[in-house]
């Protein structure tokens, strides 16, 4: 199969969904990928490509992306509540037909928009970056590393962290927006404990929808991850998770208080991640879906 990946990959490096997704085709392969920087001048299109796949929405070629042939489908990693989200997939509708969203309820907001199929596809994280460490001391209690500033869209992490921050005798790292891979990385090997919390679209504290890349990321290093609730979906059946402030402090306190069930937690994640999602495992099901249309 001939695939053009489009994508901001030189600006998000190394981070972003794409470039997992690119990793994981180059694992398969099976199939001819072309890569498109749409950020970039004089890229190379495929115009008979069997699919064309844009990552969340274009900066340019606009006319390629038009007269290419093949199926066309963007993949929203972020979610579809946010109005600019929203804007973003409608505007993509008129180039594309297909998408794929990061959570089951964006999959049925995409078909709302005239999308003729939409599936939820979940994000992954490059296990080669984001892994165990050896011979590193987990001096960390409870770490969160992540968006904290933006408007209003964080305040239910402000707000988790401030909870954290407020138990007695527990060793916490908040960090927002860091974008050194490595000392990333670092940090969640010496947590025990990793916090997320998804963005706020008008759920309540301790509740979100979909798996965001830090349930990957942390879990690939061998981290306990403790979570907002899932409301949509259960998937990771090793992620602990909160539905309210009295569950958090109080989860971090079972666990800081029995090591066993944060390695238990931690490792059940790992293999589970291992399993059946790495970034060969999305790059498989994008290809299904695509032969499926």
């Amino acid at each position: 199969m001939r695939i053009n990946l489009v994508g901001a990959f030189i600006r998000n490096a190394p981070f972003g969904t794409e470039i997992a997704f690119k990793k994981g085709f180059d694992r398969l392969g099976e199939h001819l990928v072309n890569v498109i920087d749409d950020s970039q001048p004089g890229q190379v299109w495929d115009y008979d490509a069997d699919a064309t796949v844009v990552f969340k929405t274009m900066q340019g070629y606009w006319h390629d992306l038009a007269v290419t042939r093949g199926k066309k489908i963007v993949y929203q990693p972020d979610d579809l509540r946010f109005p600019h989200i929203k804007q973003m997939m409608q505007e993509m509708r008129r180039f594309c037909d297909f998408a794929f969203t990061f959570d089951n309820d964006g999959a049925e907001l995409a078909k709302s928009y005239g999308y003729r199929k939409a599936e939820r596809l979940l994000l992954t994280a490059d296990d080669t970056l984001y892994r165990p460490l050896p011979d590193v001391e987990k001096d960390i209690d409870v770490s969160f590393v992540g968006s904290l500033s933006y408007g209003g869209n964080h305040k239910s992490r402000v707000h988790m962290c401030k909870v954290v921050a407020a138990l007695p005798g527990v060793k916490c790292h908040f960090q927002s927006d860091l974008y050194d891979i490595e000392q990333l990385n670092r940090i969640y090997n010496r947590s025990k404990i990793v916090l997320n919390h998804a963005t706020d679209v008008g759920q309540e504290f301790g509740h979100g929808y979909g798996y965001q890349c830090r349930h990957f990321e942390a879990g690939f290093t061998k981290s306990c991850v403790l979570s907002n609730v899932i409301d949509n979906e259960r998937e990771l059946e090793n992620v602990e998770t909160f539905a309210s402030e009295a569950e958090l402090q109080g989860k971090i306190r079972y666990l800081l208080a029995n090591p066993d069930m944060i390695r238990y937690r931690a490792t059940g994640l790992y293999l589970e991640l291992k399993a059946g999602h790495l970034p060969e495992h999305r790059a498989l099901q994008m290809v299904k879906f695509i032969e499926s249309l």
